[in-house]
């Protein structure tokens, strides 16, 4: 299959343990694993380095709008968003909004909050804490009101910076322990003021601290690799977040095995970031493209109209979750499905022979087709884009190929959690299989151990009598990060005493150390027979029917089936009532047992065609006419939290199981 049969992604190392599997290092580091970015060791030394490099490079665009909503970019320079990041810097030392340090290990820890859609400010302030060794705290909204007040107390944050979209939100908290200032980003009106201060909380004006940094330029803090650099907190899928403790060296080391991995990224590059700054993933990339100077363009705020974003910034480099990913196709596919004639046969032999020459060579571009008919879909992303990146969630080969062929870029998909700083595994441009996220960073190593309740073992053999191990994913290294802030107990569960943190994860290990996710070891359940049930496999599968956007499938282990509740498209739902003569609103329709009975057979069809068994494919559906995603039903990650999302269906899951046994 073209170049994928010479492609080596992990190589085994030392000696094999019972139970697991060899540990796999990627081949380019089997002695020792990468711990810096181009030489450098610290987020504060990458930055700077790009500062030397390309000082009059476009650094940081943000959106303006003018006139009659006409909309444009306005850029900074390396040069000048280091100066604003001394100023703010400056400026946090000289108004003493970090008073009093934290400490973990032997370090002292300046913690700053941050709660902010992505916006220059938001990047200024983190490059300012790299240069005087503060600790970020960013903060989201999908952590919800419980969370907040949580992490105040746990963190003793005295300081947060805000966005006048999240003043409402912050004066809804019970409870502020030690927060006594407000910074915000943008003016604020002197009612929300007043309320803040009646909650003995100061309102201070991000330009003030500017100022008040143009009074006194402070040096640069030295700081190492190991120094805390930011928490992550996550929303997880259970629970209170846990505040994930990444240092320096966490990211440095990431950054810099991109490389490594084929991804050649330059200073002419440009990027839309859209995907929220809290979450790890996005960070890592962000902090990797301003090592190499490239331009990060803020998205206007508003992720409904990205398809606007993208046209004025025609980036070179696109990231997105498999959600997303999955409307460009669904989009792009029904347009092609809504042709007639010459033009639909056209369209059909330019995709088989694009995916043709994709199998075997793992070309993404062909000259005659792309001219021909994929100019218009190539636009979908602005015309420029040389890599598309996904991660948080596997995504199905089907679509990897199509968005290959129909945007004409390399496709790469990645893998890895907020405990490994983001970015653990990752596909390589020239492979032509998709369906694995291809070969370990060379900043960490990895190996799977058994899952004998799930019948997963570090033994087993593939279909070719290949040794292919099955099992959890575990890593090592560079990228592990230094624990959960005050929570020594989950730490333990998390990293074992060799060093290596459990992922939750089932991986299979393929012949040349390409690594696929298969499973998921917590997120099973049992149903009344006593069978085992991994719903995100299913979940993964039902969301490739047309017309499903999201999907949640629960089992009851009282119960002999599973069930699911499904958000669909709306447009396909509108037409589909169209073409059953059903004159009804959309959220009527999705109450209409026809259209219910329709997209139960495609489900169960599909399950069938990927080979399902009985108890896996469920019985009863429910058709939601509200993204998880509005409910709050999802992670920043846009996992779905299936605690949150069983208590919020509560109703309709009883429904669905009604009179069963």
């Amino acid at each position: 299959m073209g170049q994928t049969q010479s492609l080596v992604y992990a190589v085994p190392v030392g000696e094999k343990k019972e139970g697991e599997s060899h540990i796999y290092r990627n081949p380019t580091h089997i002695n020792q694993l990468l711990d810096n970015f181009e030489g450098e060791r610290t987020v504060q030394g990458m930055f700077l380095r790009a500062c030397r490099l390309y000082p009059e490079n476009r650094c940081i665009g943000k959106q303006i709008t003018t006139g009659l909503n006409s909309r444009h970019y306005k850029y900074s320079t390396y040069k000048e968003v280091k100066q604003n990041a001394e100023y703010l810097g400056s400026g946090i030392i000289n108004l003493n909004l970090i008073p009093k340090p934290e400490v973990f290990e032997d370090q002292q820890l300046k913690m700053i909050g941050v709660f902010s859609k992505n916006r220059e400010e938001w990047l200024i302030l983190d490059i300012a804490n790299t240069f005087y060794g503060n600790t970020m705290i960013p903060l989201y909204e999908t952590l919800g009101f419980e969370s907040l007040p949580y992490i105040f107390e746990q963190t003793q944050l005295s300081t947060l910076f805000i966005s006048e979209s999240n003043a409402q939100t912050i004066l809804k908290v019970s409870n502020y322990h030690s927060l006594k200032k407000i910074v915000c980003f943008d003016e604020l009106n002197q009612e929300i003021i007043e309320k803040f201060n009646q909650r003995g909380i100061e309102v201070i004006l991000y330009e003030q601290v500017i100022q008040a940094g143009k009074a006194k330029i402070h040096t640069y803090v030295q700081v190492s690799e190991n120094n805390i650099f930011t928490f992550s907190y996550t929303s997880g899928t259970t629970g209170l977040p846990k505040g994930v403790m990444l240092r320096h060296k966490n990211f440095v080391s990431v950054s810099g095995g991109v490389v490594f991995q084929g991804v050649i990224a330059n200073e002419n590059d440009v990027y839309l970031s859209y995907l929220p700054l809290p979450h790890v993933l996005e960070r890592f990339v962000v902090i990797t493209l301003l090592g190499y100077g490239s331009t990060i363009c803020m998205y206007g705020g508003d992720v409904q109209k990205i398809n606007q974003d993208l046209q004025l910034v025609k980036p070179t480099l696109f990231m997105s979750v498999p959600r997303l990913y999955f409307r460009i196709y669904q989009v792009i596919k029904q347009k092609f499905e809504g042709l007639q004639g010459f033009q639909k046969k056209l369209c059909e032999q330019a995709l088989s022979s694009k995916l043709y020459y994709l199998k075997n060579g793992g070309h993404v571009e062909h000259r005659f087709w792309d001219n021909l008919i994929f100019k218009k879909t190539k636009e979908a992303l602005g015309g420029r884009v040389r890599y598309m990146l996904s991660g948080s969630a596997p995504m199905s080969s089907e679509v990897i190929d199509f968005l290959k062929c129909v945007i004409c870029a390399p496709f790469i998909e990645g893998y890895g959690q907020t405990e490994g700083c983001g970015g653990s595994f990752i596909t390589r441009a020239e492979d032509s299989i998709s369906g694995h996220v291809g070969g370990v960073f060379p900043n960490i190593e990895f190996k799977v151990i058994d899952v004998p309740e799930m019948n997963y073992h570090s033994t087993d053999i593939n279909q070719q009598g290949q040794i292919t191990p099955r099992g959890e994913i575990c890593l090592r290294g560079n990228a592990i990060f230094a624990g959960y802030y005050k929570d020594i107990e989950k730490t333990k569960e998390m990293i074992d005493k060799d060093g290596w943190i459990h992922s939750g994860d089932v991986g299979v290990i393929k012949p040349n150390g390409a690594l696929q996710i298969i499973d998921r070891v917590k997120n099973i359940f049992k149903l009344s027979q006593g069978e085992y049930i991994a719903p995100e496999k299913i979940e993964g599968i039902y969301t490739r029917v047309n017309g499903v956007t999201e999907a949640f499938v629960y089992g009851d282990s009282s119960k002999s089936y599973c069930i699911a509740i499904i958000v669909p498209d709306k447009q396909f739902v509108l037409n589909l009532g169209a073409q059953f003569g059903i004159n009804q609103t959309f959220e009527e329709l999705c109450q209409n047992d026809n259209i219910i009975k329709h997209f139960l057979e495609q489900i169960t069809k599909q399950g069938k065609l990927e080979k399902l068994n009985g108890l896996e494919n469920i019985k009863k559906l429910y058709l939601e006419p509200v993204s998880f995603v509005t409910h709050g039903l999802t992670s920043n990650t846009l996992k779905l939290m299936r605690h949150k999302a069983k208590a919020f269906f509560t109703v309709q899951i009883n429904k669905l199981y009604l009179g069963s046994d």
